[in-house]
């Protein structure tokens, strides 16, 4: 391997990195929100989402659907809600058993209407401590770049027959997504293009930008008013600062990060030669903050939380709770910025105990119904019989563990690790186990046996021994074997003695096939009840499997 091979892995990885957190912080997924408090609580709470119900009910031709899906908001009928930029999609439950998909589109912004929206952002501090307190300023929603959706720009679709536009599951998923937009409205700005974090971290390089030529125009304002300064020098110092200015007009708004440090080395932190309103802080060591002429730092500081607001902080400013004692010696905050090592910031720090497991449900929860949807590589029914399968086994695996502090059962877990064609009969008996031979069930039986080579028939027969006897029922179908003696041969004179009919040993199978009945004994020495149409050879797994060849013998003739 090449040592430019070795200097690349490490940048594309920290690349792919940095594209796997903006793709997830484009997509957030919401639960199904509570039911609200007031009767009409499907309107939003916000002039912001108040406009966005304005933008639906502006363009809706119904008011009727309006009406129903905003019952339906109400009543809960809106499941999971996923939003990207430009798509807020959720499954909503109708007067059908399936759910339907319903999905509202919305433009995305362009890189230049983002570029003027951060600029007039990073330009109003109020705006961004707004922003950060869950508000949404009038002046940024409907300035220069609208956020807001207007008459027509939510593009509703929905998987059900209704051609209503927008339906009741479309509008449904609207009134939610208002009282979503009540609660945070970086869910408008996520839905026009831009994640929180993504949006967060470009406003901080803007302003450590705006902060940075603010504090270089200001070094070189002082240098010219300095006492003792002749006329070359004055000439000197207006040059250079013709030629600053030139620089800064033409440099990225992201300074690099020497340009930061220069300018943060370049203005005095404290000390009694500070000078006198130049935005340091004073001899007495009080922390002023240093705010040129808007007041950037401290609006930070007066609205949101510290730790939000000291990613704005301009180069060269100090803020009381930035300094850090190290040794007894105060460190500035330039020096302390640069971080703690992890060790030390975990060293000796209490840790609070861990919260006491949950309790295990009685019962495993009800797998989510999914709305049929056409294009996917697997079927809506499939997904959900393996998601109630797995919530099932969890469940198992839970309550054999017990409770917190107490012994499991030995071995791997409740479940045995079970072959490809033996765990396919086990869910397809598990899928709806206590239904006949419905139309589901039979259009399940053949999936299943065109996907392993067999027969409806063959699938339906093995669903039935895995409901007799899992694993051991299920290979009796097949295994006929020798029994030693003892148990099977005592069977015989058992049935006789119960005046039951007489049953033809033949391995481990004793039969009547004029009668249609036939006991298979297991090697779990259990008897398992068959039975036929008399006089064929098309034997069915019939009943439970009992210990007692009588107790088995007598339900297969009570039928």
């Amino acid at each position: 391997m090449s040592l430019g091979h070795r200097r690349r892995t490490p940048t594309s990885g920290r690349a792919a990195a940095a594209d796997r957190l903006v793709r997830a912080d484009r997509s957030r997924t919401f639960p199904p929100l509570p039911g609200p408090d007031a009767t009409d609580g499907a309107r939003a709470e916000s002039w912001w989402g108040d406009a966005w119900l304005e933008a639906l009910e502006s363009s809706a031709l119904d008011g009727a659907r309006l009406a129903r899906g905003r019952a339906y908001a109400r009543d809960g009928h809106v499941d999971t809600i996923n939003i990207t930029p430009g798509r807020v999609i959720a499954t909503v439950r109708g007067s059908r058993p399936r759910p339907y998909s319903a999905e509202v589109r919305v433009r995305t912004l362009t890189e230049q209407e983002w570029d003027t929206l951060l600029n007039d952002v990073a330009a109003h501090p109020d705006r961004l401590t707004a922003l950060l307190a869950k508000k949404l300023p009038r002046a940024l929603a409907e300035g220069e770049v609208c956020l807001l959706p207007g008459p027509g720009d939510l593009v509703p679709r929905c998987s059900c027959p209704d051609s209503g536009r927008p339906c009741k599951h479309a509008a449904a998923l609207c009134f939610q997504v208002a009282r979503l937009l009540d609660a945070d409205p970086f869910v408008l700005l996520l839905l026009r293009g831009r994640g929180e974090r993504e949006l967060l971290d470009e406003l901080a390089r803007r302003n450590a930008g705006h902060g940075a030529r603010e504090s270089r125009g200001r070094a070189v304002a002082v240098a010219t008013t300095a006492p003792g300064s002749g006329g070359s020098a004055s000439a000197s110092v207006s040059a250079s600062a013709s030629a600053s200015a030139s620089a800064l007009a033409s440099e990225s708004v992201s300074p690099s990060a020497s340009e930061s440090s220069a300018v943060s080395e370049s203005l005095p932190v404290a000390g009694p030669s500070s000078a006198p309103g130049t935005g340091d802080v004073s001899a007495s060591g009080t922390g002023d903050v240093f705010t040129p002429g808007t007041g950037a730092i401290s609006a930070y500081g007066a609205s949101a939380s510290s730790a939000s607001a000291d990613r704005f902080a301009l180069p060269g400013s100090v803020r009381p709770q930035l300094a850090a004692e190290r040794g007894g010696e105060t460190v500035p905050a330039a020096v302390a910025a640069r971080g703690v090592l992890a060790r030390e910031a975990l060293a000796d720090l209490p840790r609070p105990p861990l919260p006491p497991p949950a309790v295990v449900p009685p019962r495993p929860g009800q797998a989510q119904a999914l709305p049929d949807a056409g294009g996917l590589p697997f079927e809506a029914a499939t997904l959900e019989l393996v998601a109630a399968d797995t919530a099932a086994r969890a469940h198992a695996y839970l309550s054999a563990a017990g409770a917190s502090g107490d012994i499991g059962p030995a071995g791997p877990g409740p479940f045995a690790a079970l072959p490809p064609w033996e765990d396919t009969v086990r869910l397809a008996a598990t899928a709806h186990p206590t239904a006949g031979l419905t139309a589901t069930t039979r259009a399940l039986y053949r999936d299943v046996a065109a996907a392993t080579g067999r027969t409806p028939t063959d699938i339906a027969r093995s669903v039935a021994a895995w409901r007799q006897g899992g694993p051991e029922g299920l290979a009796l179908l097949g295994d006929a074997w020798n029994p030693p003696a003892g148990d099977f041969d005592r069977a015989r004179s058992a049935l006789l003695a119960a005046g039951l009919p007489a049953l033809r040993p033949h391995q481990n199978h004793l039969t009547d096939a004029g009668r249609g009945i036939q006991l298979r004994f297991g090697r779990d020495n259990r008897w398992y009840p068959y039975e036929s149409e008399p006089g064929t050879d098309d034997w069915w797994p019939t009943g439970p499997a009992d210990p007692d060849p009588v107790g088995a013998l007598t339900t297969l003739l009570a039928r």
